[in-house]
């Protein structure tokens, strides 16, 4: 049998969504330029944030949105050191050349990590013990309705095809010892 083959039409939002795309990254590229001092001191800075955002697998990237604000911060002083001196290409190079800037930006992403992992571990652990005050409730409430009920409500009583508990033991099993 042959199967019939689906025509896929390209839609105009992904058209828009590819001029728009291109768009920013012209301006980008143009700003890069003009700003040619700057822009070196954040590619260089950034890369910390551009493996966690690469790496992180999360729908809403929270471990590279983390990692970001602190290396961004971590970049900070060292942009505002360029914009209040002369911002050219050799300042920048003398700044990214300094073993304590770097140190300085790419500590300040390994404490965006360091947060992450702190705040995953102590949400994961809430969210452990929720579940486990959960169950106790649940078992409580289970023990309440057994002693109110009586034991075939707790499921561990064979039940008929109509859901009745039955009398006598299943045919195919054999009877306790006592």
């Amino acid at each position: 049998m042959a199967q019939k083959q689906k025509v896929k039409k390209k839609s105009k939002g992904g058209m828009r969504y590819s001029i728009s795309l291109s768009l920013l990254l012209l301006i980008f590229a143009v700003v890069g330029v003009w700003f040619m001092s700057s822009a070196l001191i954040l590619v260089i800075g950034l890369m910390p944030l551009f493996v966690a955002f690469f790496v992180d697998s999360s729908p809403n990237k929270t471990k590279a949105i983390t990692v970001g604000a602190m290396n961004i911060a971590g970049i900070t002083p060292f942009l505002i050191e360029l914009w209040t001196t002369e911002a050219t290409m050799d300042k920048a190079l003398t700044i990214i050349f300094d073993p304590m800037a770097i140190i300085v930006i790419y500590s300040a992403a390994g404490v965006g990590y360091v947060i992450d992992w702190a705040v995953t571990l102590m949400v994961a652990s809430f969210m452990y013990q929720r579940g486990v005050a959960r169950k106790k409730a649940i078992e409580e409430r289970q023990a309440e309705l057994i002693k109110r009920w009586g034991e075939e409500v707790s499921g561990k009583v064979p039940l008929d095809h109509e859901g009745f508990p039955l009398d006598q033991p299943v045919p195919n099993e054999e009877p306790a010892d006592s």
